[in-house]
């Protein structure tokens, strides 16, 4: 308990140390900080966050809003330096930025919401880190297609929030069977994986996280995920999953290619330990279809 508690109190020094050095090297020619993630094999530690100076001409003329707008949008690209890697989905997009009092509010694509875990953890915190360099900004909070992400510990961020900046920092693992498309048979087949957990996320988010990162070593085996599908929210009750998901997601054209698509996802759901049945809802509703498959009900665990 005291290695844990000197390794958080060190994380927020380091914090602070960097919000404060971003301060010190604004000079007179605009020079602030974008924070990106640095290459996984160099991440170490509170070096899992690298920075690179962006130079803002006619500072002077431009709002605390229009300032926050500019270094996201600089932010968003991919980083120059070849030591640092973008912390944020391929497709993230910036909707809207708004400052009220001290606070920025970020409004991002739908894409932010494939983030969990200590990703998700260290893409708020470049953003965090980048928009409380401004004077006018002390805290901020970021949503995905103006939803919160329901499995963050807090929804304000401030640059001296503790960060799990080690891919190390897991709590624990699980073995999980995943079902992808078998191209070669045009059937679903389970593929065992050994997923960690990170502080904060959900065993529903490490599937659906390893779903979309796809099968291990085995080229013939596909996801049949959509890369629009948005987890709102999710729950498990009395061998119950409840998945509730945004309606707005692209679908197969084929009902039976739909049927396979929902049955991928039901069944990896229902590896996990405790749960039996899976639950669909879409924006926090019972729906009695998913395209022309039928949802009422929760959908159940195949019988090997």
């Amino acid at each position: 308990m005291k290695k844990r508690a000197l390794t958080a109190a060190l994380l927020i020094l380091t914090a602070l140390l960097i919000a404060a050095c971003a301060q010190d090297n604004l000079s007179e020619e605009s020079n602030y900080q974008l924070y990106y993630t640095t290459q996984t094999e160099t991440a170490r530690g509170a070096d899992a966050i690298g920075e690179c100076p962006l130079e803002i001409e006619d500072e002077q003329n431009l709002t605390t809003q229009e300032l926050a707008q500019t270094l996201l949008e600089a932010l968003l690209l991919p980083p120059e330096d070849p030591r640092l890697t973008s912390p944020f989905p391929s497709g993230t997009q910036l909707q809207e930025v708004t400052v009220s009092g001290r606070r920025a509010n970020v409004s991002l694509t739908a894409h932010y919401a494939r983030l969990s875990g200590v990703d998700l953890s260290l893409a708020d915190y470049c953003i965090t880190l980048t928009l409380t360099q401004l004077d006018g900004i002390n805290a901020v909070t970021i949503t995905a297609n103006g939803r919160e992400l329901p499995y963050r510990k807090t929804q304000l961020m401030t640059a001296a929030d503790t960060l799990l900046s080690s891919r190390e920092d897991a709590l624990r693992p699980i073995t999980v069977l995943l079902y992808f498309l078998d191209t070669e048979t045009g059937e679903l087949r389970a593929q065992q994986q050994t997923l960690a957990l990170y502080e904060g996320q959900t065993r529903v988010n490490a599937v659906l996280e390893a779903m979309r990162l796809g099968p291990e070593g085995d080229e013939t085996l596909t996801c049949l995920l959509p890369e629009d599908l948005l987890v709102l929210s999710s729950r498990i009750e009395d061998g119950i999953c409840y998945l509730n998901l945004s309606p707005r997601l692209t679908l197969p054209e084929d009902e039976e290619a739909q049927r396979q698509m929902l049955d991928s996802l039901v069944q990896s759901l229902c590896s996990l330990s405790g749960v039996e049945q899976v639950q669909i809802l879409l924006d926090g509703e019972t729906a009695e279809q998913l395209g022309e498959v039928e949802i009422g009900e929760p959908l159940p665990k195949e019988e090997p």
